[in-house]
């Protein structure tokens, strides 16, 4: 394994780690933890209630941040690895897709919010259906 694949690879496994622990700390006994990170995270402009009301500029932010980055890595899989590797970039995307959606939708049933996963439903089908198999057009010569 290259350096950069090693290094990849870590990024990877802290993002997923991180992602997993946001997702975790929607649970009440969580929420000690989750206030840490949101006083260091407003630090020194505000003061997070200790019932961990939720900010939700914040989490709305950093939401946004990861389903824009979740595009861009779609798209950049698109662009870059599926010429190189259709099958590549159709499992990289789809192990991502999987990942995101087992845990926002297990995250939001916890929390009493079972409806998203019914809207998580059009982006999972959205990413897969961009994976599957397309015949190629080909060109007749006259």
């Amino acid at each position: 394994m290259t350096q950069q694949q090693s290094a990849m690879r870590f990024a990877g496994g802290v993002l997923a780690a991180t992602g997993i622990l946001f997702a975790l700390a929607a649970l009440p006994v969580l929420h000690p933890a989750a206030r840490v990170f949101l006083q260091v995270a407003y630090w020194p402009l505000h003061d997070v209630p200790p019932e961990l009301a939720v900010p939700t500029p914040l989490l709305l932010g950093i939401s946004g941040g990861l389903t824009a980055g979740l595009g861009a890595m779609q798209w950049a899989l698109g662009t870059y690895v599926a010429p190189i590797s259709t099958d590549a970039a159709a499992k990289v995307a789809r192990c991502t897709a999987w990942t995101w959606f087992v845990t926002d939708s297990t995250a939001s049933v916890l929390v009493g919010a079972p409806m998203n996963v019914v809207l998580n439903l059009s982006f999972l089908a959205l990413i897969l259906l961009s994976c599957k198999p397309r015949p190629e057009a080909r060109l007749v010569s006259s």
